[in-house]
């Protein structure tokens, strides 16, 4: 069996928040002082062969919806990964974020006001379920005649690693900055803060994945990821509407040696020691 068959990758996005689902997506509409998150149809990307099926984990989520999430509020969104497959895995996660911001009418001189309303598309509108369309300058169609248009926009590159999100680290862009997504920390480790030698089911962070220290066998789970995000109370004005997706991405691998060439793992690193005697 080659790499390609053996390794499965599975990009979940856009999936509604209303219940406990097998992938996650965030997505934020910041509406005046008060905050909605609004929800779209489920699209999955499985990049695998048709010979791995047995191999297969996926993304749970728990979900407190929460219409009216105001500034200094926090929603709860559990996330974790369930083996549903029909063998042993190996699972990492890497988190992409992006971020949409609109013109302000500035008749007030300092923006203190509604979006700027435009009457006519830019000829390439966004749409907020497809992050591909997130581009400044595109217009946001919010009702007949009516569109915003897209100042400023952030996006992470879900096939590049080095755009994922870091761990205990410093936000790309400023809007970021006052969302707070509260990990599990007590099991997550890093190479700063590394676990005792008999721990076990933990996460370990490295270079923009979280990798899972345990083989999950069919119908077992991980420990908890990601336990809710908050919206900071100080959040400016300027950020009124904007939209906003956190993308996980989750790789699973089965329990071959081919995993530390298949995901880049270097000889005698800590990463490679966790799974040294759990593949063969």
């Amino acid at each position: 069996m080659s790499r390609k068959k053996k390794l499965l990758k599975i990009i979940n996005q856009n999936k509604p928040f209303l219940a406990v689902f097998s992938v996650f997506l965030s997505l934020l509409l910041i509406v005046g002082s008060t905050y909605s998150w609004i929800t779209y149809s489920d699209e999955k990307i499985n990049q695998s062969n048709p010979n791995t099926k047995k191999l297969s984990a996926a993304i749970d989520e728990v979900f407190t919806p929460n219409l009216q999430w105001a500034q200094g509020k926090t929603t709860e969104k559990k996330l974790l990964v369930r083996n549903n497959g029909q063998m042993p895995a190996i699972v990492r996660i890497s988190l992409y974020e992006f971020f949409a911001q609109f013109e302000l009418d500035m008749t007030d001189g300092v923006g203190n006001g509604n979006q700027k309303i435009v009457s006519s598309s830019s000829g390439s509108d966004l749409t907020m379920e497809d992050t591909a369309t997130w581009e400044k300058g595109s217009t946001y169609k919010i009702a007949s005649e009516t569109y915003y248009v897209a100042s400023e926009v952030y996006k992470a590159d879900k096939k590049n690693a080095s755009t994922a999100y870091v761990y205990k680290g410093t936000r790309p862009i400023e809007a970021l900055k006052y969302l707070t997504i509260q990990f599990n920390d007590n099991d997550i480790y890093d190479e700063n803060n590394k676990p005792m030698p008999e721990t076990q089911n933990y996460w370990y962070y490295s270079d923009g994945y979280f990798y899972y220290s345990e083989v999950l066998q069919p119908k077992e789970k991980t420990t908890l990821l990601i336990e809710s995000i908050t919206l900071d109370r100080m959040l400016p004005n300027k950020y009124k509407s904007s939209l906003y997706q956190l993308i996980p991405v989750m790789d699973a691998h089965d329990v071959t040696k081919s995993l530390m060439e298949n995901w880049n793992i270097p000889s005698s690193s800590y990463l490679e020691a966790i799974y040294r005697e759990k593949v063969h």
